[in-house]
């Protein structure tokens, strides 16, 4: 039986890691074709390459794929003789290469026609653009007379896929190995448009023919590229690197969810998928998305702002579609909030999303970018979004002066040592409440209190004396001041529970017993110098305890502060 040929168009993850390896499993013959002439070259000189298949932490599968051509867009005979040999192609680039990528190949195809003039040829689309077949069709016919668009018309088919595999970048240790190397989630399934191929459609075992792509792309869209964006986004604010650690941090994954919830609603009221389908493909999403062998970025997925916070796209989309359906999308909101806040120096569409804001103004920037119009719906919606950027600026501000009481909380330790005055130093600084009496009379609070060690540890007590400056209760007013005096002790309750989570109890033996593997006589100078000898100001020991300490006080003071802000400029 003569081998089958697939022509992917786009050599990068996605065609090589998701559809040359699909097609490669099922005994196709792929030829490449690609503009970089450094990928083209590194293929054809290696003559393999390998696809890692990081289904879990702990299930990883690496296939190895060589049966391949690979070709240089600028080496016209063999891509002519190519797409003469072949029945199928795949459009694996990016949107904005659509019309070039058509052009090219619409006159290749009426170099096959005059081979084989009865013999149909399909492409299939594999981008993450929405109804991306009506996009480049219109390329695609663009220079054709009507003869030669009747005959498109008859024999060539454009059909759209949904793209569900991830294919991030690779690890480095990989790279090192294997130049050509695509790390991907293993996700086996290509939905494609069934009733737009022209002729046979081919069988694949990862087919899943589709009989309506709009409510499965919009459902891939609006769930799969929505949360990947909302942890992006939301998760930037606290400095999260990896789409995994934005679920692991329980503020993130509340709006993923939250997020997911919603648009779930939506999507059962303007499609009838039943709750029972859409509870198993939310959690499909979630699990798909919490791969930590996968390594998936932020950066990745918050990239190109510009073109995501579209109307039609992953987050504007789903929360037009929401309130369509009298559903509220507050989780999607505070994500578009954080989206206009993405800031990054070397994401150019970033840039200048940041320009438009100074220069148009927040208010402007997101009706234009986010076409929203002037139904009264949509201005709320407008309204409300601008709300969620100034509270996401402020998301991560906070974040950033949480982090730096942290830097300089360890700082201070590890230089000056004394716990107690290095985390009221970090913490008060940060906060603007540093008061030189209060810093000095903390003293004597080293070592668990005076060296004794069997008393409280000495970074929650600066903590507290922090809390006590912002929430006193007064000297001219001993008698009263309740109201603070109550809010006082709230937030220490939330200090102890929090440094017990943390390092088991607010003793400083108990402390020392846990980080160190026994606990020490401090008013011993023989005994302070083994505490030094066991890691004492390491950067390990109890500098990082009171950079801890510091920014957990800094983030649990932020409600509380904001919350105070509030009331007065109320």
């Amino acid at each position: 039986m003569e081998k089958r040929n697939i022509l992917i168009w786009g050599a990068g993850r996605i065609g090589r890691g998701f559809i040359g390896d699909l097609f490669s499993e099922s005994g196709f013959h792929l030829v490449f074709v690609d503009q970089s002439d450094k990928l083209v070259e590194l293929l054809s000189k290696n003559g393999q390459y390998t696809v890692v298949r990081a289904l879990s932490d702990t299930v990883i599968r690496r296939i190895q794929i060589s049966d391949y051509d690979a070709f240089h867009v600028s080496q016209a005979a063999e891509i002519e003789k190519a797409v003469e040999n072949t029945d199928l192609i795949a459009v694996a680039v990016f949107p904005q290469s659509f019309e070039s990528t058509a052009v090219d190949l619409a006159n290749l195809i009426l170099k096959r026609r005059a081979v084989r003039p009865n013999e149909p040829i399909n492409i299939i689309l594999c981008t993450n653009l929405i109804h991306a077949g009506p996009i480049f069709k219109e390329y695609l016919w663009k220079r054709l007379s009507a003869d030669e668009k009747k005959y498109f018309e008859e024999n060539v088919g454009v059909v759209e896929s949904l793209v569900i595999r991830i294919a991030p970048v690779p690890p480095a240790c990989e790279v090192e190995i294997d130049p050509l190397v695509v790390w991907t989630n293993g996700y086996s399934e290509l939905p494609v448009e069934a009733n737009a191929f022209q002729g046979q459609a081919p069988s694949l075992p990862t087919f899943r023919m589709v009989s309506d792509m709009r409510s499965e792309e919009k459902r891939k869209i609006y769930t799969y590229n929505m949360c990947h964006a909302v942890l992006a986004y939301r998760g930037d604010l606290y400095g999260h690197q990896l789409l995994v650690d934005c679920l692991a941090d329980p503020a993130v994954r509340v709006e993923a969810e939250g997020a997911l919830g919603e648009i779930s609603q939506a999507l059962q009221a303007e499609y009838g998928f039943s709750k029972t389908e859409m509870d198993a493909w939310i959690q499909g999403v979630i699990e798909q998305t919490n791969n930590r062998t996968v390594g998936d970025s932020v950066v990745r997925s918050a990239a190109d702002p510009l073109r995501k916070l579209h109307r039609d796209d992953r987050l504007i989309g789903p929360a037009l579609l929401c309130m369509k359906h009298s559903i509220k999308p507050a989780h999607l909101i505070r994500a578009i909030g954080a989206a206009f806040s993405y800031n990054k120096e070397d994401d150019q569409n970033s840039r200048k999303l940041l320009e438009s804001i100074h220069s148009k103004g927040i208010s402007n920037t997101i009706k234009e970018v986010c076409g929203l119009g002037d139904t009264a719906e949509e201005m709320v919606m407008a309204q409300e979004i601008e709300i969620a950027y100034e509270d996401a600026l402020i998301e991560k501000k906070w974040h950033e002066m949480a982090v730096n009481a942290y830097k300089l909380g360890f700082e201070y330790e590890k230089v000056y040592h004394g716990c107690g005055q290095c985390v009221y130093a970090a913490a008060s600084e940060v906060l603007g409440c540093f008061e030189r009496e209060t810093f000095e009379a903390a003293t004597g609070l080293s070592g668990g209190i005076g060296l004794l060690t069997d008393c409280t540890c000495s970074a929650f007590t600066g903590a507290v004396l922090v809390i006590g400056n912002l929430f006193p209760r007064r000297r001219q007013n001993f008698g009263g001041d309740r109201e603070n005096k109550y809010a006082n002790f709230a937030l220490v309750q939330q200090l102890h529970d929090r440094f017990v989570e943390e390092f088991g109890s607010i003793t400083c033996a108990c402390v020392h017993q846990k980080k160190y593997g026994r606990t020490f006589n401090m008013r011993s100078k023989e005994e302070r110098d083994q505490f030094e000898a066991c890691g004492a100001h390491s950067d390990t020991g109890c500098p990082e305890l009171v950079g801890k300490v510091a920014q957990f006080t800094v983030e649990l003071l932020k409600p509380a502060l904001l919350s105070l802000k509030k009331e007065k400029t109320i």
